[in-house]
C-alpha cells in the first residue's frame, strides 16, 4: 500500500496535475493528497505496482543463449509469465557488455558488474526470435501515454539512469510491440504450449512474478511445464523463490534453467533484484 500511495502521487506529478508534490516539502505532498483526494484513494484500490525493470535482461541474455546452445537451437519462441508491459521480451532488441565482450547493437546498452563473469562461448551464441507472447493479470500499454506513465511512477524520482533506461525500452517496443495477453498464466499456459511447434525452441521465463503466486501454484506450474517438456522440446528460465533457492541469502535471486527433454533444472548465475550484477555459476 505505500508503494501504491507513492506511485499516485508521482504519476500526479509526471502528468502535471501535481507538479510540486514530490518537492520535499511535506506541505506539498500533503496538499496533492488533499487535492486529489478521490484520484488516489482509486489508485491506491485498484492500482497495483508494477514494474518492468529492463536491466534484468543484463543476467536474462546469458540464460537464453545458454539454452539456446544446449538445444542447438538457433530461432526462439518467447513466453513471459508476468510480463508487465512485456519489455524483458525484447531483450535481443537491446545491446549488452561484458567482460568477455559485447552482444547486440541497439541503442540501449546494458551493463553491469560481474563478481564471475559470462563465458566468452556463451556470448558468441546469435539467436533470432520468432515470436513474444506476455500472460499478465492486468498487463500494462506502454504504447499509450497512461501505461507509459503508469511504469515511470513506480520508478522513485531521483533514479535517473532507470527512468532513462524505461523510456529507451519503451521507444524500442513502440516499434513493434510484443503481443500481451490478460489472464491467470497459470490457467493459459497449457494451451499456449498446445500450438507450439518444433520450428523454434519455446523459452518460457519469469522474473519474481512465482514469488507472488503462492508454494502451491508454483507446485502446479511445474507440474505442467513437466507434462508439456514430455511433448516436446521446450526451454524455462526463472528467478527462485524462496523456499526453491540453494544457497542461503536473501539479498538477490537465484536464476535457473531448464531444457526438455529431460528437464532438469541448474542454478545457472546469481544476480541482483534489478540485474545491476551477477555471479555466473554454472
Amino acid at each position: 500500500m505505500p508503494l501504491r500511495l507513492f506511485g499516485a502521487v508521482h504519476y500526479l506529478e509526471l502528468a502535471g496535475i501535481e507538479p510540486y508534490a514530490l518537492s520535499g516539502d511535506w506541505r506539498d505532498f500533503r496538499a496533492a493528497l488533499e487535492r486529489e483526494r478521490d484520484f488516489v484513494a482509486r489508485f491506491i484500490a485498484e492500482q497495483g505496482v508494477q514494474t518492468n525493470e529492463v536491466q534484468r535482461c543484463f543476467a536474462l541474455l546469458p540464460a537464453f543463449l545458454s539454452l539456446a546452445r544446449d538445444a542447438g537451437a538457433s530461432t526462439l519462441d518467447l513466453v513471459e509469465l508476468g510480463p508487465a508491459a512485456g519489455l524483458n521480451l525484447l531483450w535481443d532488441r537491446y545491446a549488452y557488455v561484458y567482460r568477455a565482450g559485447r552482444w547486440g547493437s541497439s541503442p540501449l546498452v546494458l551493463q553491469g558488474v560481474e563478481y564471475s563473469p559470462v563465458p566468452a562461448d556463451v556470448l558468441a551464441r546469435r539467436v533470432d526470435v520468432r515470436r513474444r507472447l506476455g500472460i499478465d493479470l492486468n498487463p500494462v500499454d506502454v504504447t499509450t501515454d497512461h501505461g507509459a506513465r503508469l511504469l515511470h511512477a513506480f520508478i522513485w524520482p531521483g533514479r535517473v539512469e532507470r527512468a532513462q533506461r524505461l523510456r529507451t525500452a519503451i521507444g524500442i517496443l513502440r516499434r513493434e510491440p510484443p503481443t500481451l495477453v490478460r489472464g491467470d498464466y497459470v490457467e493459459l499456459l497449457p494451451s499456449v504450449l498446445g500450438e507450439r511447434d518444433d520450428e523454434a525452441l519455446t523459452v518460457v521465463f519469469q522474473t519474481a512474478s512465482t514469488g507472488y503466486i503462492g508454494a502451491d501454484r508454483r507446485a502446479e506450474l511445474r507440474a505442467l511445464l513437466e507434462a508439456a517438456g514430455r511433448e516436446g522440446p521446450l526451454g524455462w528460465i526463472s528467478t527462485r523463490a524462496v523456499e526453491e533457492r540453494e544457497e542461503d541469502r536473501h539479498d538477490s535471486y537465484e536464476l535457473e534453467v531448464g531444457l526438455w527433454p529431460g528437464g532438469e533444472r541448474r542454478f545457472l548465475l546469481r544476480c541482483d533484484f534489478h540485474g545491476n550484477w551477477l555471479r555466473w555459476r554454472s
